[in-house]
């Protein structure tokens, strides 16, 4: 049961009734039946996996939370000297509660994912949403081991929030100090929210159907094949709609999933905020799969940055190479290690790494070699701030992070290095794209192809001119709302007319890119 079949919308239904026609103490316990019903359809056998991790990071945060309160009771009855000593034992017990607690939920993970590469013959279904669920579990783990979030008591209640159906098939990655607080709280049916988390759902799916299932698989697959001598027109064209179609597959199913949880008077964290529209690739990142960046910055980044060989070399940097890289360095490496991390989290395929890799390089030297270019745009007189200089900076942006995109789409490595060198030295002409005969060689039935493109082009002009609005500060859903009901009605009609007439060239079963993750 997939976010885009009858039955789940069949499901959805019945799943709201309950929620708001029981009594609202037993929300909670709606959700809870409700996900344990989804993720039944993903395999029952996938629940030992889920619950064996919900159980083992709730105890294993029940305990270290324990630890806690006890050395702030013991506080005040010890002197300084005994209560760093007591401090000390309680850091050395969690720890040890935090590497076993590590160790099984991100044991399982890398074990599933990587047992095609330990074992060649050997091949698993990856549980639906370990990747979300794992990170999440993380997350709340660490927020109460600083004490940074109180611990659930209830772990029915702290399940709840782990197997949240909509997040488990590509995320937002949530936070229980958000999330898991609004899941405990009573919901009355909010007309207003329903009618934003529809539009959301409609928009979110036809990003998905008039976009992303247009051009897959076809367009998408143009690059996968095993023709090495493409002109680099053609691959540049394979790359662009490999964007399109990545953007819309999963920005679409994350609005989708945004507004689903809104029908229950849930907020969830956003996941994308117009990130083609931003200045740099560290810009980037704060826009695109926002929870898996804030989760990594938390998490990774900023404990890696501040451990102790890190401060030294910020020391050693400061007397050595001066203020500028005692600041940077550490964070430069940092973000290297992030995202190597994010590239191994995609898959085990060595095109992941290489392309976590290269991001990772990218904003480490733009963030070091930064004096140098503020040097050059000083010496050529560039004004920085302005409107063409701001417009600059989004193009070179794009094509930074669309090189990108040759490593995370094309799956050899060396076959990815042949693609970038021919886009650069045997490029050829762009009326190649104007062929009919060539085009037909390659896509097959030209004339239904044209047809698909078309639709995408629509779709597509639609996203760009609402991230436009919305990057200029304009509340596009407020804005609708605040015209006549003919107009409400039709933004309404228009995106589901949209979705209908996409079903003519597609079937809409392609599923989620994300969700393999």
């Amino acid at each position: 049961m997939t976010l885009v079949s009858f039955s789940f919308a069949i499901f959805l239904l019945i799943s709201l009734f309950a929620y708001y026609l029981f009594p609202r103490r037993f929300q909670w316990v709606i959700l809870l039946l409700a996900s344990s019903i989804f993720y039944a359809f993903s395999g029952i056998g996938n629940f030992v996996f889920i619950i064996f991790s919900s159980f083992v990071t709730f105890f294993a945060a029940t305990f270290v939370s324990s630890l806690n309160e006890k050395l702030i009771e013991k506080k005040p009855l010890l002197s300084k000297d005994e209560f760093k000593v007591e401090k000390k034992v309680v850091q050395r017990k969690k720890r040890i509660v935090l590497i076993i607690m590590l160790l099984l939920n991100v044991g399982i993970l890398i074990f599933l994912k990587y047992i095609n590469v330990l074992f060649i013959h050997k091949s698993l279904l990856l549980p639906l949403g370990i990747s979300y669920y794992t990170l999440s579990l993380i997350s709340y783990f660490m927020d109460v081991y600083n004490s940074k979030c109180e611990k659930e008591k209830n772990f029915l209640r702290f399940y709840s929030f782990v197997s949240f159906f909509p997040q488990l098939i590509m995320g937002p990655i949530n936070r229980y100090s958000a999330l898991g607080r609004q899941m405990k709280e009573e919901h009355a049916f909010n007309f207003e929210n329903a009618k934003h988390g529809i539009m959301l759902i409609l928009f979110g799916a036809m990003k998905k159907y008039l976009i992303a299932d247009m051009l897959y698989p076809r367009v998408v697959d143009l690059l996968g094949g095993p023709v090495k001598n493409l002109p680099g027109v053609l691959i540049v064209f394979g790359v662009l709609m490999y964007a399109v179609y990545q953007y819309a597959d999963f920005s679409g199913g994350i609005d989708m999933v945004l507004g689903i949880a809104e029908l229950f008077g849930l907020k969830m964290q956003e996941n994308f905020r117009q990130p083609y529209f931003s200045t740099s690739l560290a810009n980037f990142w704060q826009r695109w799969h926002i929870s898996l960046g804030t989760w990594m910055r938390d998490y990774v980044f900023y404990p890696f940055a501040f451990i102790k060989p890190m401060q030294n070399l910020s020391k050693w940097s400061a007397s050595h190479l001066g203020k500028h890289f005692a600041r940077v360095l550490p964070a430069a490496l940092a973000n290297i290690l992030v995202f190597m991390l994010v590239g191994v989290w995609h898959g085990p395929e060595l095109h992941f790494f290489v392309w976590g890799l290269y991001n990772g390089l990218v904003i480490a030297f733009s963030d070091l070699l930064s004096p140098v270019f503020a040097k050059m745009n000083e010496l050529l007189h560039i004004n920085v701030k302005s409107r063409g200089m701001h417009v600059f900076r989004i193009i070179r942006t794009f094509i930074i992070v669309n090189i990108g995109w040759y490593f995370d789409y094309i799956i050899d490595v060396k076959k990815a290095f042949i693609y970038l060198k021919n886009t650069f030295v045997h490029f050829g002409s762009p009326l190649v794209l104007l062929n009919r005969d060539y085009l037909i060689q390659i896509f097959g039935h030209i004339s239904y192809f044209e047809s698909q493109i078309l639709l995408v082009i629509i779709g597509t002009a639609i996203v760009f001119a609402v991230s436009i609005l919305k990057e200029n500060k304009v509340d596009v859903y407020k804005k609708i709302q605040e015209k006549n009901i003919a107009v409400r009605w039709m933004a309404y009609y228009l995106l589901l007319a949209l979705i209908i007439l996409s079903f003519s060239f597609s079937n809409g079963q392609t599923g989620f890119m994300y969700a393999q993750y």
